[in-house]
């Protein structure tokens, strides 16, 4: 089974995460077919790229059972990482509108994934949380770039440091998510809202990714460098191994 599937239909191009039985979490081989996709909807020209999940779910965030499994976590870590982060820079880089569309739980990398958006479209009953914490991590997946922007360094500590889920409502009171809808209506409301969009001048698209990058982003790449060296550091230490067990435990 694909990992990611790639639909395109009047230069929308939407990029599904495909392992609902895993509830989308990110395996190496998912981080590596996102980014190829991202290239794909680039190459294409698509004016809009919309990233989802399959299974009602946005993506859970790593995958926790790779972790286990591997005997050199730091070295698997690095790698995912600096996959992921291409994919992140990817989607600040494209000349096209990229909207999340975040269903049942963003989580972890998930949550840096959808928040690396241009625009966010959440379902009313969703979650989000940063869990790096649970098992003893810092984030990645600009996670630490841009919530602190997005709603300050005081929320960005308290979300990290407690690794509480963040309703809807309140994602949207802070500014992580523009839009939020019931499911029932969230596949019309986002047809509208993409219909919206292409109705507008689309030229204008390459420059304003530009300006937010400029005005908000600036550092990201640096920034992504560090996340992924702490995470892999951390990573590596025998703790995150007991730590990934007790998780397993209490689950």
């Amino acid at each position: 089974m694909k990992t990611v599937i790639e639909t395109i239909k009047d230069s929308v191009f939407t990029i599904t995460l495909n392992r609902p039985d895993k509830k989308n979490a990110m395996s190496s081989e998912l981080l590596i077919d996102l980014y190829q996709s991202l290239t794909n909807a680039e190459n294409s020209k698509a004016s809009i790229v919309i990233i989802r999940g399959s299974g009602k779910t946005f993506c859970a965030g790593g995958d926790i059972f790779e972790f286990r499994e591997s005997k050199e976590t730091g070295t698997l870590l690095n790698k995912m990482a600096t996959d992921l982060h291409n994919s992140i820079k990817k989607i600040r880089e494209i000349d096209a509108i990229v909207i999340a569309v975040v269903e049942g739980a963003a989580v972890g990398a998930g949550l840096g994934l959808a928040l690396a958006c241009d625009i966010t479209v959440a379902e009313q009953n969703a979650v989000m949380n940063l869990a790096y914490r649970r098992i003893g991590l810092t984030t990645d997946g600009g996670g630490s770039f841009f919530l602190p922007r997005i709603g300050g360094a005081k929320l960005f500590s308290e979300l990290y440091l407690l690794s509480r889920n963040i309703t809807m409502k309140e994602a949207q009171e802070i500014g992580l998510v523009n839009f939020v809808y019931p499911q029932e209506e969230l596949e019309n409301r986002l047809a509208q809202l993409v219909d919206t969009l292409q109705k507008l001048p689309m030229e204008t698209i390459h420059y304003f990714k530009r300006l937010v990058n400029a005005s908000c982003y600036h550092g990201l790449e640096e920034h992504l460098d560090l996340e992924r060296l702490y995470i892999s550091e951390l990573g590596g230490k025998n703790l995150f191994k007991d730590r990934v067990e007790s998780f397993f435990k209490k689950g």
